[in-house]
């Protein structure tokens, strides 16, 4: 498979030649680069404007919403429409479950970090920058770049290594996909059972997500990662005999769910609330929530066809929350 197909997505991505890569020196700031233009294309009218939260999952049709931006910029009665703000198509998007973990400490050994549950608070930012194979991974509150994953060529099924910065030789993790990509399971850098007999070197699973399709190309996203001993371990799912899957057993694991876009019959189009951090409408924009909560565990969207935000929370580590996102980029025969 040559690279126009393996990264090609059925809604908007565009390729990338080899030598192109990302210039990080650009983002190494105190502001990860912004988008600009691409929010204004988000305020169709004065109540999205209002609702810098809102962002559009999925559109119908995309003219006469064109066509009623440009009435209401020649409309005289265009500050009476501010009166919409308090409809309850825009209300019921609001909440007030979305916290910024602060004060974020990371000890002196980053790999560790990189594997343990992320600590309690809040949802820690990230940024995602994708120039295929090579995806990269940086941390906003410490303007750095934590984690690297390279996609393997030449495969049908999605296939993902994890590194951590400038450690290619050191994986952290892969996660592999299966042909339809509607199935998707991560592993720790451990061994399989070919290639060791040793139990404490065989490989452990950190989570199976599983995608269907429904409604106008939308998605539904169901995850599973094990759940946490007493003393916050990840529980272990080995590759031993006999063999303990998170596949084949749903003991011992959490499960996430993602929230469902809500349809916005005046606009023809999908709505999400993803609380400002994304600009660019996309099927791939998703939160995912642990199963009878609203508080979300991890936000994931498209800001261009480059930056992609990544904000996730315990009980995820990070290893687990990038491999979740690079699921939702590979491409997804079964969900057309």
């Amino acid at each position: 498979m040559n690279q126009n197909q393996e990264d090609d997505s059925s809604d908007d991505v565009i390729q990338f030649e080899d030598n192109e890569i990302i210039d990080f020196q650009n983002i190494e700031s105190t502001t990860p680069k912004v988008c600009q233009p691409l929010k204004q294309e988000l305020k169709i009218t004065n109540e999205f404007k209002n609702f810098p939260q809102l962002l559009i999952v999925s559109q119908q049709e995309s003219q006469p919403i064109q066509q009623k931006t440009n009435q209401t910029k020649k409309s005289p009665q265009t500050t009476s429409n501010n009166q919409k703000n308090d409809s309850p198509e825009l209300q019921k998007f609001k909440d007030n479950n979305y916290f910024i973990l602060q004060n974020l400490q990371i000890d002196s050994c980053i790999e560790q970090f990189l594997i343990q549950p992320a600590p309690k608070g809040g949802m820690i930012q990230c940024r995602l920058y994708r120039a295929s194979p090579k995806y990269t991974l940086f941390l906003e509150q410490f303007n750095n770049i934590i984690l690297n994953a390279w996609k393997k060529s030449f495969q049908i099924k999605g296939s993902y290594k994890i590194f951590p910065k400038g450690k290619k030789e050191q994986y952290l993790g892969k996660i592999k996909g299966d042909f339809m990509g509607q199935r998707y399971i991560i592993y720790d850098n451990g061994k399989t059972r070919k290639k060791s007999k040793d139990v404490n070197q065989l490989r452990k699973e950190l989570g199976v997500i599983y995608y269907q399709p429904y409604e106008k190309k939308l998605r539904s996203i169901q995850a599973f990662i094990p759940q946490l001993t007493s003393n916050e371990q990840l529980f272990e799912f080995k590759n031993q005999t006999p063999y303990s899957s998170i596949v084949d057993s749903l003991d011992n694991v959490i499960e996430l769910l993602n929230r469902k876009p809500q349809w916005i019959p005046s606009y023809k189009a999908f709505g999400l609330n993803f609380y400002g951090r994304i600009f660019k409408s996309s099927v791939k924009n998703f939160i995912l929530t642990q199963r009878g909560s609203e508080i979300p565990i991890l936000l994931f969207g498209k800001n261009d066809d480059r930056e992609f935000v990544l904000d996730f929370s315990y009980p995820l580590t990070p290893v687990q929350a990038f491999c979740i996102a690079l699921s939702s980029m590979d491409h997804k025969f079964g969900c057309k």
